[in-house]
């Protein structure tokens, strides 16, 4: 494997590995995933060539590092600690994804190490501030990003706060696994648990309001179209209501996406999982904007959205200050044989 680093414009750096067989691209703007391209297939939805204008406008969070909060908080307010915070309402009337000055906004410091042909990783580091996003406290955030020889990708969050605070990392990666890039409906999902979180009239999850996928069908593994047409079920009226799925799951050990040439495999220890269908693609007035709904799907390891309201002070998304945060999610591509 190795390394190359492309400066394009307006402080954009693109950082290249080549294994050969794969190719994969990350970004310092955002400390994103821009591409990642098996042979000729490019399973991630994003623009290398025009990264440098391609980023900075469009709303859709393409391969980003979001956070300090990933997902929605209600009216952006919670309580910590006895006192209340008022965040900016920047999903009208919810905070969305850390706010304006969130983690897709930060131009990343990086360092790249190579392991010799093993494994490539960038280091990203920044640091979030109390000042710029009205959370409490600043945060020093590391994001590496690990490349190895068996096309795995994996992302680590490091991260420590000077105050007790929120933390609910993600990446929001958009994946499609078709060749073409046409609707994922033909993609089919497994896990030895997979339920889905339904949402509220606001758009937020339930704790324990869920659907059982597995328990939808008498065979495994589940595709897309069958969980859009299924009528049976209370997720049916959400998914017509939001053309697709934004929902929070809770998945097993592993989930394995895949569709007749290509099987991806994702591991987390993050508690939940938010599977987004890229239902409106319409709300980016550029020349840019080639995509569809459903072109794409992000499986965006997190906390569930919403839990600082929901569960209050037993919220995995507390950060407390001393102590360190650590989350690792790895995602696999492999080749089906013919």
């Amino acid at each position: 494997m190795f390394t190359e680093v492309e400066h394009q414009r307006n402080g954009l750096d693109l950082i290249k590995i080549d294994n050969d067989r794969a190719k994969i691209v990350f970004s310092n703007y955002g400390a994103r995933i821009v591409s990642w391209k098996y042979e000729d297939n490019n399973i991630v939805l994003g623009n290398v060539v025009e990264a440098d204008e391609f980023y900075f406008e469009n709303p859709f969070y393409f391969g980003a590092s979001v956070g300090r909060y990933g997902g929605r908080i209600e009216e952006g307010r919670f309580e910590l600690d006895g006192k209340s915070y008022q965040l900016e309402q920047n999903d009208p009337p919810h905070h969305l994804h850390g706010g304006p000055q969130g983690m897709n906004r930060h131009f990343f410091d990086y360092e790249i190490k190579d392991d010799n042909g093993g494994f490539i990783q960038i280091i990203f580091t920044t640091t979030l501030k109390a000042a710029e996003d009205h959370y409490p406290g600043d945060i020093k955030v590391k994001i590496i990003h690990t490349y190895d020889i068996d096309n795995r990708w994996t992302i680590e969050y490091a991260a420590e706060a000077t105050e007790t605070t929120l933390f609910n990392p993600t990446n929001h990666v958009y994946f499609n696994l078709n060749r073409d890039n046409k609707e994922i409906d033909n993609h089919y999902l497994s896990s030895s648990d997979l339920k889905v979180h339904l949402l509220n009239d606001k758009n937020l999850p339930s704790v324990d309001d869920v659907v059982d996928l597995n328990a939808l069908s008498d065979h495994q593994p589940i595709s897309f179209k069958e969980i859009f047409d299924n009528e049976e079920t209370p997720l049916h009226a959400q998914i017509e209501k939001y053309q697709g799925l934004d929902h929070p799951f809770t998945i097993g050990d592993e989930l394995i996406v895949e569709n007749k040439q290509f099987l991806l495999k994702m591991e987390t220890d993050m508690p939940n999982v938010v599977v987004f269908t890229f239902n409106e693609t319409n709300n980016w007035d550029s020349d840019m904007n080639i995509y569809k709904p459903h072109s794409g799907f992000t499986l965006e390891a997190q906390s569930l959205p919403n839990d600082i309201n929901l569960l209050g002070e037993e919220a995995p998304s507390i950060l407390r200050k001393g102590d360190a945060f650590f989350s690792k999610t790895t995602y696999q591509i492999i080749e089906k044989s013919e």
